[in-house]
């Protein structure tokens, strides 16, 4: 069997991962003091996110996994939508004219998600990624094992894009790198085969070991990239086998936790991807010579606008069940 963890217990050790990659989601795309010395850690963020997601899709009881796949991504075309709404809303009121985005802008949103802001491809592909997996699961479970060999099409396109193909615009190379087949799928189901097959791998190797190997073979190739200078990308060749260790740590310290960022792991993480982006445009408008610490700054002031969003989306919860507890009242009257 594929030693599943215990449903009702959760695995701590996921949040801290979350929480750190969280940070590192900010410091992608802000300004920090010695970023270079992480560069290569930085790629991890996103798919460690969509592993994530992928490990807790996992489940023995076909219909509860089919139930949350097709649940979480309603709820991640939901958030798309919101998302995209939010950042039109203030570019518009920054001044931005509406006239700057055409019918087909809008309509590439549900393919693409990136038109209004680039990070928010994210929800898009997560949304798509879960529908493949939904598909997946249902009609060819087996097909799942092949799956995370579509990374190899992500590593190429982001790291050698530019070389390989430099007659085209950064923004097809964009699109083309940053989708939900060649960067969403591939995790989505490499943290689903973590969930179902940890046991068995974690009984045969050291995971500590491999962790360090990967993190060795990670900064090998980097600084191989900065000696020939190809201009690549945060994504290595190892990013994929080193998510994969980092998952399995997890699942052999599944008990590990700090309180603080356990919390922001499992309650704020998602929140301060969605809406980091907002403070960095208005903290490089208002404060753009400082650079040493902008990331860490960006970060905490993340946290109070995750804490007024998790506060407006209870009470509307909360608003929408008294409306369809007084249907629902009403109907049997």
């Amino acid at each position: 069997m594929g030693g599943k963890i215990e449903r009702k217990k959760r695995v701590e050790s996921l949040y801290i991962l979350k929480a750190i990659c969280s940070i590192l989601v900010v410091i992608v795309h802000a300004e920090l003091c010695g970023k270079a010395a992480i560069l290569p850690l930085l790629g991890i963020a996103t798919p460690c996110f969509l592993a994530i997601t992928g490990f807790l899709l996992y489940s023995a009881d076909k219909e509860r996994e089919l139930g949350k796949a097709t649940k979480w991504a309603k709820k991640s075309l939901g958030l798309s939508l919101v998302c995209n709404a939010m950042y039109l809303t203030l570019y518009l009121l920054d001044g931005a004219p509406l006239s700057r985005y055409s019918m087909g802008d809008f309509l590439m949103i549900l393919l693409t998600g990136h038109v209004i802001s680039t990070h928010l491809w994210y929800l898009t592909a997560m949304w798509q990624g879960l529908l493949i997996m939904w598909l997946l699961r249902r009609f060819s479970p087996r097909a799942i094992y092949f799956v995370p060999l579509l990374y190899i099409f992500a590593y190429i396109l982001r790291a050698y894009g530019k070389l390989l193909f430099p007659e085209l615009s950064s923004d097809t190379l964009f699109l083309m790198r940053t989708n939900a087949i060649v960067t969403a799928l591939p995790f989505l189901a490499t943290g689903y085969l973590v969930h179902k097959h940890h046991a068995q791998i974690l009984s045969r190797v050291n995971i500590l070991i491999c962790l360090a190997g990967f993190l060795l073979l990670i900064y090998a190739e980097y600084a191989l990239r900065l000696y020939i200078n190809t201009g690549g990308s945060i994504f290595f060749l190892c990013t994929w086998p080193l998510v994969v260790c980092l998952m399995l740590a997890c699942c052999r310290y599944k008990d590990f936790t700090l309180p603080v960022l356990g919390r922001i792991g499992r309650i704020h993480s998602a929140n301060i991807y969605y809406f980091h982006v907002i403070l960095l445009i208005y903290f490089n408008r208002f404060w753009p010579e400082e650079t040493t610490w902008q990331a860490l700054l960006i970060y905490a002031a993340t946290l109070p606008v995750s804490m007024l969003f998790n506060l407006a989306h209870s009470g509307w919860q909360k608003l929408t069940g008294k409306f369809k507890a007084c249907q629902t009242r009403e109907a049997r009257v």
